[in-house]
């Protein structure tokens, strides 16, 4: 065992006792005593500071597009993907090159280099990676089944793989629907529209925010009753056969909806001699912004006059009567904004 001076580097000669006055001096090693230290500091270093083999150089190829779909819409095919912002050596990918979409018909079997060789490219303004969508023209396509695939050169002119392929039927554009009308009703907003179909989707805004979809339906015309009055509404419909085959949607048309609609008219009106008093009843309106009901008596066929103002229950005790004189009467009904019904049918009393 070593003791306190011993140099952990020098061999010990046997006729010099450990722990003695003998230590670097006694073995000739005369001020070295610092280079030991420094001999064992770059032993220690060379042992845990092992870098390793060098890293291969970045390649920088985008990574293969999996999400690839196209649409027909209006004139155009629609495809949508998304470039993810990752190298095929799952580094970041922050640009690209280009960015190219290609059209073919479909060989048969399929064969891409067939397909390749008489497809057609369609570049994509692209700079880094993200969510795209690039119109086709797809009047070159109508009535062929087509192939459609996309991939992305990285900046260091390397390319991705094919992305999935996707098999389309072209059919002839839909006809974009026509004469859209939007009329103010008491149950909301009424549309009509011109058009051969087959499908229709309608769509609506709240102001100038996004149009949203409302309803499908295979008739040229739609009700909303989930509208508000004095709110503005803005409209557009297109065509559809399925999910892959739209029309382009109508120019937005404007309503705000507007209360004048009054209550329908009070039914059931019914007059009862008593004494002193003619007793009057009828049925309940159940509007949900009916205010009240006038009633209105006509004595002895003059004109009509207004008995009672936003009476609140479907009844009322006429007191104001002299005995043997004919009484006609009639009930209308009104609304919170004073949008007032016709009168109902009148009846005609004697009181005692």
């Amino acid at each position: 065992m070593e003791t306190a001076g011993d140099c952990l580097l020098c061999p010990k000669p046997d006729s010099t006792p450990p722990g003695t006055a003998s230590t670097h001096a006694a073995r000739g090693h005369s001020g070295l005593f610092p280079l030991c230290i420094l001999i064992a500091f770059a032993l220690l270093l060379t042992g845990c500071g092992y870098i390793g083999n060098p890293l291969p150089p970045s390649l920088d190829i985008p990574s293969r597009i999996t999400d690839l779909r196209v649409v027909e819409y209006g004139n155009n095919l629609m495809a949508q993907f998304t470039l993810p912002a990752v190298t095929t050596q799952g580094l970041g990918l922050k640009s690209i090159e280009a960015m190219t979409l290609y059209v073919g018909v479909a060989p048969v079997p399929f064969s891409n280099a067939k397909w390749l060789a008489s497809a057609k490219s369609y570049a994509v303004p692209a700079t880094a990676p993200g969510a795209f969508t690039h119109p086709v023209p797809a009047q070159e396509w109508i009535g062929k089944d087509i192939y459609v695939s996309v991939r992305a050169t990285g900046p260091k002119g390397k390319t991705s793989d094919w992305s999935n392929y996707v098999q389309f039927h072209v059919d002839p554009p839909l006809a974009l629907p026509g004469s859209v009308q939007l009329k103010n009703v008491a149950k909301g907003v009424e549309m009509s529209w011109t058009g051969s179909g087959p499908h229709y989707r309608v769509f609506r805004s709240v102001g100038d925010q996004k149009l949203e979809k409302v309803t499908d339906t295979d008739q040229p015309d739609f009700v909303d009753d989930t509208t508000h009055y004095l709110t503005a509404y803005r409209y557009s419909v297109q065509s559809f056969s399925g999910e892959l085959v739209q029309s382009e949607l109508t120019d937005p048309q404007s309503i705000t909806p507007t209360d004048v609609f009054p209550p329908a008219v009070p039914p059931g009106l019914t007059a009862i001699p008593s004494t002193g008093s003619i007793e009057l009843a009828w049925e309940r309106n159940v509007e949900s912004d009916f205010r009240g009901y006038n009633l209105y008596r006509s004595q002895d066929n003059g004109p009509f006059e207004k008995l009672g103002a936003f009476i609140d229950t479907p009844a009322y005790s006429d007191r104001q009567i002299e005995s043997g004189k004919v009484y006609h009467y009639a009930v209308s009904a009104v609304d919170q904004i004073g949008n007032e019904s016709a009168r109902s049918a009148i009846v005609d009393v004697t009181a005692q």
